[in-house]
C-alpha cells in the first residue's frame, strides 16, 4: 500500500511534467503566481507542479491532471518588469483529491505519496536501465559535440530514484511523461522508460551517422 499524507498546497499548472529529483526553471510574471511564490516563501512551504489537461498556462483557469509533483524553491532572482526567475526541484508525487479556488491562484487538497517501500525489481532490469542511461547520456553529449567521457554521470542506486532519473532523459511528449509519472510500479516505470530511451537512442545514432556521412562525403 502507498504511504500518503493529505495536505492543502498551491498548484502551478504548466505545459510540462516535473519528475521527483528533477529541476525546473520558472519565470514568474502573472500577479497570481507572484502571490503564490510570496506565500510559499513566507511560510517556507512548497507548491505542486501539474501538467495542464485543459486550458492554457497564461490567464484563465487551467484544468490540471490529477497527478503532479511537489516542488521546492531552491533559487530565486528578481528580474526587470516585475518578473521573478526561480529554480525549483521536484520532490514527492501527489494525487489531487479536490481543487480549491479561494485565492488568486489555484490550490488543491492532495494526497502526497511518500517514497514507496522497497519493491522487488529484477537485477537484470536494473542493469539494463543503468546501461541504457549511460549510453543515452553519451549519445546526447556526442550529438552536442562534447567529449564522451563527460557523460559519466553517477546513476542513482535506489530503483525508485533511478526510474525517475531515466524519465528525465526522455524527450518524449508530455503525454508519455505524464504516463510515466502516474505509474506506481517501479519495475513497470523502468520498462516504459527503457522502451522510449532505446527508440530515442536509435534516432540519435541514426542522426549522428547521417551527419558524419554528409561531412565526409563532401569534396
Amino acid at each position: 500500500m502507498v504511504n500518503t499524507e493529505t495536505q492543502k498546497i498551491p498548484l502551478f499548472p504548466l505545459s510540462t511534467v516535473l519528475f521527483p529529483g528533477g529541476t525546473i526553471p520558472l519565470q514568474i510574471f502573472e500577479d497570481r503566481y507572484h502571490s503564490m511564490v510570496q506565500d510559499c516563501l513566507d511560510t517556507d512551504s512548497k507548491f505542486g507542479i501539474v501538467l495542464i489537461k485543459e486550458g492554457q498556462e497564461v490567464g484563465g483557469n487551467a484544468v490540471p491532471h490529477k497527478v503532479g509533483t511537489l516542488a521546492k524553491i531552491t533559487k530565486i532572482r528578481k528580474l526587470s518588469q516585475n518578473r521573478l526567475y526561480l529554480t525549483a526541484v521536484g520532490e514527492k508525487r501527489f494525487n489531487i483529491v479536490e481543487l480549491i479556488q479561494n485565492k488568486a491562484y489555484l490550490e488543491g487538497l492532495v494526497e502526497i505519496q511518500n517514497p514507496p517501500p522497497e519493491q522487488d525489481v529484477a537485477e537484470q532490469s536494473l542493469k539494463k536501465a543503468k546501461t541504457a542511461a549511460s549510453r543515452h547520456l553519451k549519445a546526447i553529449v556526442s550529438m552536442n559535440g562534447g567529449w564522451v567521457n563527460k557523460a559519466e554521470t553517477p546513476l542513482p542506486t535506489n530503483p525508485d530514484q533511478l526510474s525517475f532519473f531515466l524519465a528525465q532523459l526522455i524527450q518524449g511528449t508530455n503525454e508519455i511523461r505524464q504516463t510515466i509519472l502516474e505509474e506506481t510500479s517501479i519495475e513497470r516505470r523502468i520498462e516504459i522508460c527503457l522502451f522510449h530511451l532505446q527508440v530515442e537512442s536509435k534516432n540519435i545514432s541514426s542522426s549522428l551517422n547521417t551527419d558524419l556521412l554528409f561531412k565526409f562525403s563532401r569534396n
